[in-house]
C-alpha cells in the first residue's frame, strides 16, 4: 500500500517585501515550480491533474488578497498573492519545506505561509538556507 498523501499549502505574494516592492521576475516563479517538482513529484497549473501518485499541485493564477500587521511598524499591510496548494506524501513535506525555506530568500519574504495538515510550518527570511536554483540572486 502507498504512504498516505496530505494537503499543504503556501501563499507567495507577488511583490518583493523590500523597497522598492518590485513584481518578481516570471523566471523566478518557473525556478520554484521547477524545485516543487523535484521535492514532491509534481507540479501543474492552474488545474489539478496528477502527475505521479506520490504527489500533485493545484495552482491558483488568481492572486489572493491577504494582510498581516508588519512586527518593525506595527502597521497593518497588504498585499496579494499565489495561493499553492499541494497533496503530498507525509515523507516529503520537509522537502517541500526546504523548497520554501529558499524560496523565502529568492522572492525576499521575511516569512511564507506554509500550512500542514492545517497547522502552520511557516518559514522565515534565513539567507543561510540558500536560494532557488537559479536565481541570480543565490550567486
Amino acid at each position: 500500500m502507498s504512504e498516505e498523501r496530505i494537503e499543504t499549502w503556501c501563499v507567495i505574494p507577488m511583490v518583493r517585501n523590500s523597497a522598492p516592492k518590485a513584481k518578481h521576475r516570471a523566471t523566478l516563479w518557473g525556478h520554484f515550480r521547477a524545485e516543487i517538482y523535484e521535492a514532491i513529484g509534481g507540479v501543474s497549473g492552474p488545474t489539478s491533474v496528477m502527475i505521479e501518485p506520490a504527489a500533485h499541485v493545484m495552482e491558483g493564477y488568481e492572486p489572493v488578497p491577504g494582510g498581516w500587521r508588519n512586527p518593525k511598524t506595527g502597521r497593518e499591510e497588504t498585499d496579494l498573492s499565489r495561493k499553492y496548494t499541494m497533496i503530498v506524501e507525509r515523507s516529503r513535506v520537509d522537502a517541500l519545506r526546504s523548497v520554501l525555506e529558499r524560496a523565502a530568500n529568492s522572492f525576499d519574504q521575511e516569512e511564507i505561509l506554509f500550512l500542514v495538515q492545517g497547522a502552520d510550518r511557516s518559514v522565515k527570511r534565513d539567507p543561510t538556507k540558500g536560494f532557488l536554483k537559479g536565481d541570480p540572486a543565490g550567486g
